[in-house]
């Protein structure tokens, strides 16, 4: 049993609310906590429910206290500098930890029981805040700045200048941590709308219309919280990076002058101006101070220095016996020829042109030119890694941004278009696409699949026939309009019925349907095999199509115009020399299929729908349970088989919509469609599942005809031309049979190709038929067409008793014996067909 609030895996993996806690929402109540430490996550899910813990969670004092201790951090350590002494530093200090733990307890509480938030963006964000606090407490503040304690003086006055400068770096890295704190701002404003969100009345009484006006996307949300946390990420990086790059010496060193370059060239500008005045200094002590100030590390390359009442040459000479580090020019002039006037400057504090003594050469005054050279090479080099960086992050933040709006808005609707351009150019085309996993509950995925099955379902409904109203419509920018031309097209018609239907449908009552579309699977399934396509289902009735061309097929012979001439097999194949049609069949790849490979694949389609449904029939097959339900048991007494006739036709016939604006459907009018129909019916009559005109068979390969054989010759109702009717006949039924009338392919996956027919293969279906009576046939056939019957009979007998159930035998032997098995004197070699 599961406990309440217990979150239970579903069998995809996603997490879904248990049974139990139906009528509860799984989301996070509407507090500040919640907002404050989940921004943009409205719909956050509850790990385990406590009582106790989710009260504290959503109550307003630890709300308001944690508002307040974010505000605290936020500006807390400032107000101690500016407004409080020494003495109140501990009241800050404790503060702080007080904060750190009170935020480390809302983390914890939040990680546990809130599974978005765990290891996510703001879970990663509140740790870096929370830890950005630790400098603020004392002891680990004396650590990292070592500014706790008197210290003592300092060695010297460099000493002290670089205790202060390490200070004030060390100031600089905390209050930039510090600027993490900044996020939390984010979680206020967040707190303070979910709020809101949540104190607006409830939907009662509202319209649909204002029901989802009110309620925000899923996409504006996901684009809105990516935005969010882009600007986060960029702004962080932005404030950690940029006080290092726009304060050089945190990695060169300094790029100005230091105070004991500045001082200690006073000193010596005061020393040679008392040493003129008293004489208390000696020379040698003023060159060694001197020589001293040059040794020094601490100060930059001297390139020329010129003191009071001193000759250059001779301060040079001093400072080159104790080292070579300075350059030491002797002329001031030389310096613009080697330097620029950035890389050589004088520290302007350190120029003193007041002497308490004239010197003798009337030029008071001490300075020194120091060589600034690297420095401004490393500070220019700082300078172009800060253009830089501007340059990455805000390519980073365009692509970031741009990239989310591609993804979530741009691409689907892009996606949308080409589907609807796909349809407009092949109304045909396959819609399949990848799905993206990631994409799932998006309004814009939602749209998209939406208008895949629309248009499947386009498809479906109208059609080969309705292909042009689809594309008609999709490529125009007008109202819909269904009410188009129709236009003549070549094709392949088969009609196939089921036997029984009215008793079956008695029987079966509800089930009918499922029944009926069992045997359609089987139906349109090879129809689509084998390059044709369904076209109409009308109760028991399926209408094929196998379209070979668009107007008519040249050289194909019109029933209805007796003038019109039969072309031999070399004429109709000049005449049709670069006539093809694109088909893909079972395959991926399309492939143009001359008017014969057509024609032969219908016949071969419906001997493996035939096939097929022999298949159903029997045990574990998918007709099986219709068969054993009760009351078609009942009704047959247990001998019900599922059977179809077929009838296939070629000829001509208008393609379009019929009907009106209130209800049209695609499909084909012409007397062609009939004569599929009347062959249908007439395979009661002739004993035989599968009827074929002659027309069509006039058509098929010789290989394919070699499998037919013809068994009467009529005249029907609206034919001026004498019908040859012809049967295939299918003894093998095995499954070794079904697999070799099953077409090749090339290839692999989307380039998947199917091949032509190899009836090599085909005529397995035929592997138990006997030669022998197909031969005493045809010959009876021909007697019969000649008129002599009494010939005719002696064959036709013959081939009953080698087959004595062979329909189109038993057929042509009872036309004979009404006749007595002579021919009528007005025999012209064909008869009329009695029956439709």
């Amino acid at each position: 049993m599961t406990e309440p609030g217990t979150i239970v895996p579903s069998d995809s993996g996603n997490v879904t609310p248990s049974v139990s806690n139906v009528g509860s929402s799984p989301s996070v109540p509407a507090t500040p906590s919640a907002a404050a430490n989940r921004l943009a996550l409205e719909n956050q899910v509850i790990i385990k429910n406590d009582p106790i813990m989710d009260k504290i969670l959503k109550s307003k004092e630890f709300n308001v206290l944690m508002v307040v201790l974010t505000v605290y951090a936020l500006f807390g350590d400032d107000i101690r500098l500016a407004f409080y002494d020494l003495e109140d530093d501990q009241i800050f200090f404790n503060l702080s930890i007080f904060a750190m733990v009170m935020f480390i307890i809302e983390m914890a509480l939040q990680f546990y029981f809130r599974i978005e938030y765990r290891w996510g963006f703001y879970f990663i964000l509140d740790i870096l805040s929370t830890a950005s606090m630790i400098p603020d407490t004392n002891l680990l503040n004396e650590l990292m700045t070592g500014e706790g304690g008197d210290g003592g003086e300092a060695a010297g006055t460099l000493k002290a200048g670089k205790t202060s400068r390490a200070g004030a770096k060390a100031g600089r890295v905390v209050k930039i941590v510090r600027l993490i704190r900044f996020v939390r701002i984010f979680k206020i404003l967040k707190m303070r709308k979910q709020n809101m969100d949540d104190n607006e009345e409830s939907d009662v009484g509202k319209t649909l219309e204002d029901k989802l006006q009110d309620e925000p996307s899923k996409v504006g949300k996901k684009l809105t919280e990516l935005t969010v946390r882009r600007v986060i990420v960029i702004v962080l990086a932005m404030i950690m990076v940029f006080p290092f790059l726009d304060d050089p010496e945190s990695f060169i060193g300094e790029t100005e002058f230091n105070s004991y370059e500045v001082k200690k060239l006073n000193d010596l500008h005061i020393m040679t101006d008392s040493f003129n005045a008293t004489g208390n200094i000696t020379q040698t002590f003023f060159k060694q101070q001197v020589q001293y100030f040059a040794s020094s590390t601490d100060i930059k390359e001297i390139v020329y220095m010129k003191l009071n009442n001193w000759d250059v040459g001779i301060t040079n000479m001093w400072v080159k016996e104790v080292t070579s580090r300075h350059l030491m020019l002797d002329d001031v002039g030389e310096i613009s020829d080697l330097f620029r006037s950035s890389d050589a400057r004088i520290p302007e504090s350190s120029i003193t042109s007041v002497c308490d003594v004239e010197p003798a050469n009337g030029d008071c005054g001490s300075f020194a030119y120091y060589n600034l050279k690297s420095q401004n090479q490393a500070a220019s080099m700082m300078s172009l890694l800060k253009t830089v960086v501007i340059v990455i992050g805000l390519s980073i933040s365009v692509i970031g941004f741009s990239r989310d709006a591609e993804t979530l808005v741009i691409e689907p609707i892009e996606r949308m278009i080409k589907l609807v351009k796909a349809l407009a150019e092949n109304p045909l085309a396959s819609l399949y696409r990848e799905k993206n996993g990631g994409d799932e509950g998006f309004e814009t995925t939602l749209l998209e699949t939406t208008l895949e099955k629309i248009s499947s379902l386009l498809q479906v409904g109208f059609g080969v026939a309705g292909a042009q109203i689809i594309q008609s419509n999709m490529s125009s920018g007008g109202d819909l309009d269904v009410m188009i031309p129709g236009k003549k097209i070549t094709a392949v018609f088969g009609f196939g019925i089921m036997e029984e239907f009215t008793n079956t449908c008695s029987c079966l009552e509800e089930e009918m349907c499922t029944y009926i579309n069992t045997i359609a699977k089987i139906i349109h399934d090879n129809s689509v095999l084998y390059h044709g396509a369904p076209n109409k289902n009308i109760g028991s009735a399926f209408l094929l199509v196998w379209k070979i061309c668009e107007g008519v097929l040249p050289g194909l012979r019109d029933l209805r115009d007796a003038s019109s001439p039969e072309l031999s097999d070399g004429q109709k194949a000049d005449l049709r020399m670069n006539m093809g049609c694109l088909s893909v069949g079972g395959g991926e790849k399309e492939r143009v299929l001359r008017p014969y490979e057509m024609v032969d694949s219908s016949m071969i389609g419906v001997l493996k729908m035939r096939i097929d449904l022999m298949a159903a029939n029997g045990a574990g097959g998918t007709l099986e349970k219709f068969k054993k339900s009760q009351k078609i048991v009942d009704y047959y007494e247990g001998n019900f088989e599922v059977e179809m006739g077929f009838g296939l036709h070629i000829g001509w016939a208008i393609e379009g919509a019929i009907g009106s604006n209130y209800k049209i459907d695609a499909s084909y009018l012409s007397p062609n469609v009939n004569m599929a129909a009347r062959l249908e019916a007439a395979t009661h009559q002739f004993g035989t599942p599968l009827l074929l005109s002659g027309p069509f068979c006039n058509e098929l390969s010789p290989a394919a005809k070699a499998l037919c054989r013809k068994i009467d010759v009529v005249t029907v109702k609206g034919s001026q031309i004498p019908l040859e009717l012809w049967t295939c006949d299918l003894t093998n039924y095995d499954t070794e049979a079904a697999g070799m009338i099953l077409p090749q392919f090339s290839g692999s996956n989307e380039n998947r190709e199917q091949l032509a027919l190899d009836f090599e293969r085909v005529k397995q279906v035929q592997k138990d038929f006997d030669q022998e009576f197909k031969a005493t046939f045809e010959e009876g056939v021909e007697f019969y067409v000649k008129g002599e019957w009494d010939k005719a009979k002696t064959l036709i007998d013959k081939c009953l008793s080698i087959y004595p159930k062979d329909g189109p035998s038993d057929s042509l032997n009872r036309v004979m014996e009404r006749a007595d098995f002579t021919a009528p004197k007005d025999w012209k070699g064909f008869r009329e067909l009695t029956s439709k």
